[in-house]
């Protein structure tokens, strides 16, 4: 009703989409617009549209004036699904995808759901299996699956998973996760061992798990794990940093089995000093997943910073594991990934994404994960170019807090860039980044992992993919780029639509050790309301590695939500 007497027309984004009337003049008591899809061809999953609206005033002076229309576009979605079944899973092969945590549940003030994407690089189309598994002792006995055709580099959107297709959480909420497994034969292998490096693998899923609010999203990402990346007896520690409960956070730490077999897991706490605190055990069933929330408080304990390892004491069983770290006024999540901690090591670890820009800045942790002595050099690369070193020394067992990293160790403000860390010799470290807002209302911010070289993406390996990228209403997305080698590369930066049936190119030099960052990507390329997209990164020419990452950024809340590569 406040455009009354504006002229308007309606425009949907997609084909699929009708919009009635289409055209008009807003009467007094305003107008309601009627939106129908054409769901006949969809493919499966979810498919997003949107419905542009520009308004002018019919005053002949405001007409005249250079922003007297007003454009916006609102987005709308169509889940096309599959039958369910109630099927428990198996243990699943070495290239299974295992989604640890999914969501359609109510929490601490916060509604949560996950989005989840599943890409086919492959030549030929595929087939998969999906099953959910709900969360608790006997989640495995009551399991859903279905099974999905995705064509060759089609990306497919299962939005609100639960949901839409397994028909959970419509009242009480439902927890649990979802397996990915392939069922149609490829020549890319997948070997019981831990996948390290870039795998020639083909097919990648991803889930982003966020508050759902009247205002806008708060959420994380939340990588597929391969099986064969699971941990048993004799498969070392899963190390979580970064983790805290305090007045300010408070942390979930999740726990999933993923062969089918019960196991008795031993986990330590460790203070921000490298003394452990504490040891508990927890025993799983086979398939179960379980959650702790706030598990830190439940053991009497309130941290700022800590660091736990998850081993697997006695059972057969296979786990990986994840913490939650949650802001207690705005509910924002954050996902600390597992770090498996092993006897190799590197001479580098970039973490591709710090900064210090108006109220966002950096906390980092290094962690070394051996008992011997690591001296250790930091290397600052702006966006600029310009960089900074300082060194190192981190005792066996220490992690180094580095609070507000480019402040306290650089001395550098209203910057951002890439941190590198080299030794003389191979060294295993982990090293973490939380990047974020600090508001009067409390934190939003994104997590992110160091790389290797051996992760990062050479002259004749596959690409790297980042899935759950888009330009829309909803959300906007910047991609960084940095050369982790200390070589030069030229870089191809693909942008793939869902269809996969075209794509915008883009080529660009990188010098070595350089951090670029391009902001809102698609929208720069001319694909302004483009949803589910997929960025692939390839080095072309040059004896440069590169890595990369998509920060996605809620347009309401502006909190971001950093998609590591794949």
């Amino acid at each position: 009703a406040a455009l009354a007497g504006q002229s308007f027309t309606a425009t949907p984004t997609e084909p699929w989409l009708t919009v009635t009337p289409s055209t008009g003049t807003v009467p007094p008591a305003g107008l309601t617009l009627t939106v129908t899809a054409n769901t006949a061809g969809l493919p499966l999953g979810t498919s997003l549209g949107g419905i542009t609206i520009t308004t002018t005033p019919s005053s002949p002076s405001l007409r005249l004036s250079s922003n007297a229309s007003t454009t916006n576009t609102t987005t709308l979605s169509v889940n096309v699904v599959q039958p369910v079944s109630p099927t428990s899973k198996s243990t699943p092969p070495p290239d299974a995808l295992i989604i640890p945590a999914v969501a359609h549940a109510d929490g601490f003030n916060s509604h949560f759901q996950s989005d989840v994407r599943l890409t086919n690089t492959s030549p030929q189309p595929l087939k998969y299996q999906i099953t959910f598994t709900p969360s608790g002792e006997d989640g495995l006995g009551n399991g859903r699956q279905t099974q999905i055709d995705v064509d060759p580099g089609r990306t497919i959107a299962l939005d609100d998973i639960l949901k839409t297709w397994f028909s959970s959480g419509s009242s009480d909420g439902s927890t649990g996760t979802l397996e990915i497994r392939p069922l149609t034969s490829t020549s890319s292998k997948v070997t019981s061992n831990a996948i390290t490096g870039l795998a020639n693998l083909v097919t990648f899923a991803s889930s982003r798990t966020f508050n759902n609010t009247a205002n806008g999203t708060f959420g994380q990402y939340i990588p597929a794990i391969p099986f064969a990346n699971f941990i048993g007896k004799s498969s070392g520690a899963i190390t979580l940093q970064q983790i805290a409960q305090s007045a300010k956070y408070r942390t979930n730490l999740g726990l999933v089995e993923g062969s089918g077999q019960p196991v008795s897991l031993n986990i330590g706490i460790f203070g921000s000093n490298g003394v452990k605190l504490k040891d508990f055990t927890v025993d799983l069933k086979g398939g179960q997943h379980t959650q702790l929330n706030s598990f830190l408080a439940t053991q009497g304990l309130e941290l700022e910073d800590a660091r736990i390892e998850v081993k697997v004491a006695s059972g057969s069983g296979r786990v990986t594991a994840y913490a939650s770290v949650l802001d207690n006024q705005t509910s924002d999540p954050l996902l600390v990934t597992p770090v498996t901690i092993t006897n190799g090591g590197s001479t580098k670890y970039v973490l591709p994404g710090v900064a210090d820009l108006a109220a966002w800045h950096s906390d980092v942790r290094i962690f070394n994960a051996s008992s011997s002595k690591v001296d250790a050099t930091l290397l600052f690369v702006s966006q600029t170019g310009a960089t900074q070193t300082q060194p190192l020394t981190l005792a066996p067992n220490e992690v180094k807090q580095l609070d507000n990293l480019l402040q306290s160790t650089f001395g550098v403000t209203n910057d951002g860039g890439a941190l590198h860390i080299t030794t003389a010799t191979p060294a295993n470290l982990i090293a973490t980044a939380r990047t974020y807002n600090l508001t009067t209302a409390g934190t939003y911010g994104q997590f992110i992992s160091a790389v290797t070289p051996n992760d990062a993406a050479a002259l004749g390996t596959r690409p790297l993919q980042l899935l759950q990228v888009e330009e829309s209403d909803r959300y906007r997305t910047n991609v960084g780029l940095a050369e982790v080698n200390g070589q030069p590369a030229k870089v191809e930066v693909t942008i793939v639509p869902p269809d996969s049936k075209v794509s915008a190119v883009v080529q660009l030099d990188l010098a070595p050790n350089e951090f670029r960052q391009l902001n809102q990507i698609l929208k720069s390329a001319g694909l302004d309301n483009t949803y589910n997209a997929r960025v692939s990164v390839q080095v072309i020419e040059g004896a440069g590695k590169v890595t990369a990452y998509a920060s996605v950024i809620d347009e309401q809340t502006q909190d971001p939500t950093l998609i590591q590569a794949q």
